[in-house]
């Protein structure tokens, strides 16, 4: 099997214990917003491999021609809680796009068949399809998404302003 090319870069993600206060901050000192949070409650997750029901907070804000990301934890158990309580805050992941849900999950079956571990992945029907891998090469997970962001529903809230035309 050929590994399938991700569309894009989709984001960088950091993860934080207070999601709006971090954003108000860095929206208050680096212009970066407006933020769009959402709260996220997969329909189907597995974390080290076992089904662990698990919600999160995230905020989306672009810049530029990318996308910052922010998560705290929200409900159960998660690789986000167990970085956080093993690291702190910080840098936790970059995420790559694929175009269809077929690509996201052969690329998903690709890392798998050259022994990489999942250490966590969550569904939600045809709207999202995610999987996070370790990667020892570089220190961290890089996630591999299927989006549709077209079904979203729109954010629960948004922190900060846009930057300023230049």
């Amino acid at each position: 099997m050929t590994m399938p090319s991700p569309a894009a870069l989709h984001h960088t993600c950091f993860l934080v214990r207070d999601l709006e206060r971090t954003a108000q901050a860095l929206s208050d000192s680096l212009a970066i917003g407006p933020w769009n949070v959402w709260t996220i409650e997969p329909a189907e997750c597995r974390v080290h491999g076992q089904e662990s029901p698990f919600s999160f907070r995230v905020a989306f804000a672009e810049v530029g021609g990318g996308t910052f990301e922010l998560i705290t934890p929200h409900s159960g158990n998660s690789v986000y809680d167990e970085h956080l309580a093993e690291h702190g805050e910080g840098f936790h992941h970059t995420c790559l796009v694929y175009p269809t849900l077929e690509a996201v999950r052969e690329a998903k079956a690709e890392l798998l068949r050259q022994g990489r571990e999942m250490i966590q992945e969550a569904s939600a029907g045809d709207v999202f399809d995610l999987g996070f891998f370790t990667f020892p090469e570089i220190g961290s997970a890089v996630e591999l998404l299927y989006l549709d962001a077209a079904q979203l529903p729109p954010p629960e809230v948004v922190i900060g302003q846009a930057a300023p035309a230049v």
